[in-house]
């Protein structure tokens, strides 16, 4: 067994245990599933085109209740930053009824390799028609490649509204991806949502899996 792999198997088997000690606060808790896929498609060496759809399940993954999907466009300035904008049509379920929403993204993203490590930092910005809210969204995003084609990450989301002025939502996230051949990855990942509800926090426990390819 190599060395890598083996920090890899401690890694999660510390995220084994700690999941396990903290048991007893998550089995009140709700889960869900979050399945997201990306197609990227470059039409040169800086430009190209982006399809991002996403549907979610709730009530322990027994009730489909979510979907929206991203239609965009990105521009590489350099190695260090990329912008992409996107529109995004939305559809939640409230209780038996479907309600559409409309979105705008834009989304700059640092990004710097060192080594074997990766710092990523996303500057969402997105605007609801239906709220009228603005909501900037900073994704700070750190990987370390543990083996070869794996990576292992941690991700930490606040969500501000500048319709409350207060930040209503956080997700933190660890996970890895994996890559399967040069133009294809896959990943899963553990989520803490938290959202903000009156003068309290709610949380919800979000398994997510994804699959992107890029061509």
């Amino acid at each position: 067994m190599t060395k890598d792999m083996s920090r890899f198997l401690i890694v999660i088997l510390s995220a084994v245990l700690f999941l396990k000690s903290t048991g007893g606060v998550l089995a009140d808790q709700d889960w869900e599933y979050w399945s997201k896929y990306s197609f990227e498609i470059a039409c040169s060496e800086r430009f190209g085109l982006d399809l991002q759809p996403e549907f979610r399940f709730k009530d322990s993954f027994e009730e489909y209740y979510y979907s929206k999907t991203y239609f965009g466009l990105y521009y590489k300035l350099n190695k260090f930053l990329k912008i992409k904008g996107y529109y995004a049509y939305k559809t939640k379920k409230a209780k038996t009824v479907w309600k559409k929403t409309d979105l705008l993204y834009l989304d700059p993203t640092l990004q710097f390799n060192l080594q074997d490590t990766d710092l990523n930092n996303r500057f969402r910005l997105e605007y609801d028609f239906d709220k009228k809210e603005l909501v900037y969204r900073n994704r700070l995003k750190l990987g370390k490649s543990l083996y070869k084609t794996l990576v292992f990450f941690i991700k930490e989301e606040p969500f501000y509204s500048f319709l409350s002025g207060q930040f209503e939502e956080n997700r933190f996230s660890v996970g890895s991806t994996v890559k399967v051949w040069r133009q294809a990855r896959i990943s899963g990942e553990y989520m803490l949502k938290s959202t903000k509800s009156d003068s309290q926090w709610q949380t919800v426990n979000v398994l997510v899996s994804g699959l992107s390819f890029v061509f």
